[in-house]
């Protein structure tokens, strides 16, 4: 029995070592009971991974089963809705009825439209050899010639709309009289809304067409809109509505005059330095014009309407307007880490975000007041200028903004005044002591910005003045910043200290 006990002993240890050999082959060699747990754990988990692989495979030829079965008995679907119907038909096929030619039905319904138009697009489908373009709506980097090949295309049922609706009620009854009286039915007639729609387009064959759509000109009046019709950012059509608007909401958010009198520590002369340095900001940033001059005016609204302004929170108010603007007109704004290093810490971002909230709780969170730089450019368009009459202008604009007394003007006066300035200096004799000239402001310019040059002339005294001392003036951020080549050295131009300007500014302005 001994023996017998030492040799199943033996065999035990024996096949302990083999096992242990067998283990160590499959295993990278590490402590002997890890290496043991994660052999056997290895060992599970690959007979549990098949048996969840075949289950899988399995399910998946389950589905693609019902797939297969479901799209073997499905039938065909076409998507017609986007499709017109041929003329005479509807989506059942079969042929309507005809209607009188009512005031309903031939002027507010697009149904004579529809009609009018179909036999062109049906002669153009029953060619199988024509390939009609079609437009994907992610296909947003068209080339200029398929843009206006597009325009040409939809241009034609909004003639026929324009066509059907300028002719008057009174015609449109008396046709219903002469239809009435040739049938002699009151309710179904033969095929009078086919003849009646395709007479329609030839009413849009009028002079008026040739116009912008929302000009309404005079005479000597150019329509500075008409080439523009081929772009399509310009939007010709509706560029006098845009502006109506813009005039409208500068009157509903304006800077009343010396709106810095509840102050009790901010004055007028902070403001100046602190708008200085905004602009010095502005230009080490590289930051649009639209944002300075945005700037500017969300810092003189919430001064307008928060009259316990701190001394010491002046500068925080200021570069966190800066900090908006940026939001709201620039491609890539700068971090709120810039705007704090620039007041040299004086003030935190938490501080900088407090008071961003402040401020859009003053002006109502409203942005939409157009800016100086918003009607320069429709002036410039209607004068025909060039680059260094906008230029000056812009410079004109910059120098204005630091003016207290100037705040209280609407952006489209500071615009206008310094628009007819740069044209004064740069078209006439800036030798002569000639004073105003009111042919620079052309029928056309007093068309489109609605100021006339007697309108003008005392805020472009005010400019030129600004304009002659800036040289000497204390703060000369923007008479620095014009002097470089960047903005073809607007500020040097010798046009701005000549006896032209002497003259326009006046005796009584002078120091």
């Amino acid at each position: 029995m001994v023996g017998t006990t030492l040799k199943m002993r033996g065999d035990e240890n024996a096949s302990e070592n083999l096992n242990q050999v067998q283990l160590k082959k499959l295993t990278a060699p590490s402590q002997e009971v890890n290496t043991k747990r994660a052999a056997l754990g290895d060992l599970q988990n690959r007979g549990l991974n098949r048996a969840i692989a075949a289950k899988d495979a399995a399910q998946k030829e389950t589905k693609d089963l019902k797939l297969a079965n479901a799209l073997w008995n499905a039938k065909a679907r076409v998507d017609t809705h986007w499709k017109k119907e041929p003329l005479g038909t509807t989506a059942n096929g079969a042929v309507p009825k005809p209607t009188a030619v009512l005031r309903s039905n031939s002027v507010r319904h697009p149904i004579a439209v529809k009609t009018a138009f179909e036999p062109t697009k049906a002669k153009a489908s029953s060619n199988e050899n024509v390939n009609e373009p079609t437009i994907k709506r992610e296909d947003s980097n068209l080339s200029k010639k398929s843009l206006t090949k597009l325009r040409a295309a939809l241009a034609k049922p909004v003639m026929g709309v324009s066509g059907i609706r300028r002719e008057p009620v009174a015609a449109v009854v008396r046709k219903e009289q002469e239809v009435k009286k040739d049938s002699g039915a009151l309710s179904f007639l033969k095929g009078p809304a086919v003849t009646s729609s395709a007479k329609a387009p030839a009413a849009t064959k009028m002079p008026a067409a040739t116009m912008s759509l929302s000009t309404k000109r005079l005479e000597g009046v150019e329509d500075i809109d008409a080439n523009d019709k081929d772009n399509l950012v310009l939007v010709s059509e509706y560029v006098n509505d845009i502006y109506d608007y813009l005039y409208q909401v500068e009157k509903e958010q304006p800077i009343f005059k010396d709106h810095l009198a509840g102050q009790k520590e901010v004055t007028h002369k902070m403001r100046a330095v602190l708008i200085d340095w905004i602009n010095e900001v502005h230009l080490q940033f590289h930051l649009a014009a639209e944002t300075f001059q945005l700037a500017v005016a969300i810092i003189d609204r919430y001064l307008q309407v928060v009259k316990d302004t701190k001394r010491t929170h002046l500068q925080l108010v200021g570069v966190t307007a800066l900090f908006i603007a940026t939001k709201y007109e620039e491609l890539f704004p700068p971090a709120i880490g810039d705007f704090v290093f620039i007041t040299d810490d004086t003030y935190t971002g938490r501080q900088i975000r407090q008071m961003e909230l402040q401020i859009f709780k003053a002006i109502d969170c409203n942005l939409s007041r157009p800016l100086p730089i918003h009607f320069l450019r429709r002036y410039s368009k209607a004068a025909a200028a060039e680059d260094e009459h906008h230029a000056m202008a812009k410079y004109l604009i910059e120098l204005a903004s630091v003016d207290y007394d100037l705040a209280s003007y609407r952006p489209s006066e500071i615009a206008a005044a310094s628009l007819f300035l740069s044209l004064h200096l740069l078209n006439g004799n800036y030798r002569a002591a000639t004073g105003f000239n009111d042919r620079h402001w052309t029928p056309t310019l007093s068309f489109y910005s609605r100021y006339s040059a007697a309108d003008l002339r005392p805020i472009t005294r005010q400019i030129a003045k600004l304009a002659r001392d800036a040289p000497q003036a204390r703060l000369k951020a923007v008479y620095n910043k014009y002097q470089g080549s960047k903005f073809q050295k607007i500020a040097l131009r010798q046009e701005l200290s000549g006896p032209l300007l002497d003259s326009i500014i006046g005796r009584s302005l002078r120091k």
